[in-house]
């Protein structure tokens, strides 16, 4: 059982001391009963308050109250344990960092007790757990042990098929989806080695795992059972987005809602996925350049936010908002845009989490990259001096001003900028070469780089220019160009076509400006997106 105790850590502790001022021989069964049960709230509320030393020796106490094989004390050290591990119910306290072996050590400590005691009211506990253990290693990253801690649930369930454990297996298999699918175009191109077989392996058994998942509510069509199908469902969005197949995401959507309409009395729990699956929806909208569709996917995003509001909807709502604004600034609607980045800017200031500086960094490029496109030289200057605030004592701060340094210098006419200079706190960031190196293309909902392409389909769908650069960088090298003629022209002209007496005038100096602008700023715009992509934590989800 999850505890649901109301009382204050104050009030908890009179009673806590209240019992414990009589003498344990005197103690009837009534009194270690109430004992019992205070200590296992207490703990609980310790922890939630993030009292983590506190919580770690209320269970110490507790566990000093154990007698003999058989003592029910044990069954409550179990529940109290499980709730030790409780990741989703504290997603406050873990929204940027998560200590994943504490939580493991508890889950440890309750299959000793299943071991001397493997009966269903041990193993119940012993689930969750497990289940929270899985989500806990996904938000630190230590996706390796993701694998082994499902295949014990499984056996746990095996050995006890009750609904509340194949609640927690299910629990199980939605967060391996958010952290394993997501590979499937992620973070295992970064490297350049993935393994093909390894991601097909992969995808098999994300499929695996929905279809498991619904032979597992049908044997136990429970209203817990059916929030981790909802788990299921919204965490295979994330492959579904890979896939750019928005069809099969937003059937997934249908379903989950389904099963909330069905559970009423489980509505929040199945709901509280939906974000997940809506955000996927607007990606993968954006991916197939169905404006409509990623502007519609990208609202009930954040309508599910305002409801829910916890650390991980707004997350969720981050990457829907983006997506959103990015459509928008394609399109050439620049004010809905902008509307957008404010949004993403609230977020930010909301959340103590670098996640939400990524989304509104990269926001901030397209803004940037749009304003030259639509010849908006006064707010071009004025999100680039956002931007150049926005780096001051940003970890990344050498990479955002190389940046800006970068489209400063094709760009000085907009920028009133002809020294081609940036300051840092010491007056100045280096030489900026000019070229930038395009290699990653659009990123999944936790900020995984793709790298399988580069052109936003959206491009195609808009009208604007496309985000493709063949040769991975945008040259200012005077000598580069290539001079006019048959192509067999030598430096002292062609003798079969005439060139090299009366050459053209060059392209005038403000319009090769901006041309270069826009093609250094999408390239910028995607190389920030891969630098920041491979840093942004995992704990977006």
């Amino acid at each position: 059982m999850v505890s649901s105790d109301t009382r204050s850590v104050g009030e908890l502790e009179r009673r806590v001391e209240a019992i414990r001022s009589t003498a344990p021989a005197e103690r009837d069964a009534d009194d270690r009963a109430r004992l019992t049960d205070a200590l296992v709230a207490l703990a609980d509320a310790y922890g939630g308050r993030g009292e983590f030393d506190a919580e770690a020796e209320t269970i110490s106490r507790l566990d000093r109250l154990r007698g003999g094989d058989g003592d029910d004390v044990e069954l409550h050290l179990a529940n109290a344990l499980a709730n030790a591990t409780s990741v989703r119910g504290r997603d406050d306290l873990y929204e940027t960092a998560i200590d994943p072996d504490r939580i493991e050590s508890y889950r440890d400590r309750i299959e000793e007790l299943y071991g001397r005691r493997p009966e269903p009211a041990i193993a119940a506990p012993l689930a969750r757990a497990t289940a929270e253990a899985i989500h806990a290693n996904g938000k630190a990253d230590r996706r390796g042990r993701i694998g082994p801690l499902v295949d014990r649930l499984e056996a746990i369930y095996d050995a006890h098929s009750e609904p509340d454990i194949a609640a927690s297996l299910l629990r199980a298999y939605a967060h391996a989806g958010l952290y394993l699918d997501a590979d499937l175009g992620g973070d295992a191109d970064l490297g350049g080695g993935a393994d093909p077989e390894a991601a097909s392996a992969e995808r098999d058994a994300g499929g695996d795992r929905v279809a498991r998942a619904e032979e597992l509510f049908r044997a136990h069509p429970d209203g817990e059972v059916a929030a981790g199908l909802a788990g299921v469902l919204a965490g295979r969005t994330n492959a579904d987005a890979e896939r750019t197949d928005v069809d099969a995401i937003e059937e997934r959507i249908g379903r989950i809602e389904a099963l909330a309409d069905r559970y009423p009395a489980q509505e929040e729990s199945i709901v509280r996925w939906l974000p997940v699956a809506t955000a996927n929806a607007a990606r993968a909208g954006f991916e197939a350049a169905d404006l409509g569709r990623t502007e519609h996917w990208a609202t009930e995003t954040v309508e599910h936010h305002e409801r829910l509001s916890t650390p991980s909807s707004a997350t969720w709502a981050a990457v829907a908002t983006f997506f959103s604004s990015r459509a928008s600034f394609f399109d050439g609607d620049v004010e809905a845009g902008e509307a957008k980045i404010e949004r993403l800017e609230a977020l930010e200031r909301r959340y103590d989490n670098p996640v939400f500086e990524h989304w509104l960094g990269r926001a901030m490029f397209d803004a940037a990259r749009s304003y030259v496109e639509t010849d908006r030289p006064e707010r071009a200057r004025a999100v680039v001096d956002d931007l150049a605030e926005f780096a001051v004592g940003h970890e990344d701060r050498k990479e955002i001003e190389a940046g800006l340094e970068a489209l400063r210098s094709h760009a000085p006419h907009l920028f009133d900028e002809f020294d081609g200079s940036v300051g840092e706190a010491d007056g100045s960031i280096g030489e900026a070469d000019g070229s930038v190196d395009v290699t990653a293309g659009p990123v999944d909902a936790a900020g995984a780089a793709d790298g399988t392409r580069t052109e936003s389909p959206a491009d195609a769908g808009s009208g604007a220019a496309p985000t493709n650069d063949d040769s991975g960088s945008a040259s200012t090298d005077d000598g580069s160009t290539d001079a006019p003629g048959c192509g067999n022209c030598g430096d002292d002209g062609c003798g079969n076509c005439g060139s090299g007496d009366e050459l053209r005038p060059p392209a005038s100096g403000p319009v090769l400006a901006v041309a270069g602008a826009a093609v250094v700023l999408v390239g910028l715009s995607v190389a920030y997106t891969l630098y920041r992509a491979q840093r942004a934590l995992r704990n977006a989800i």
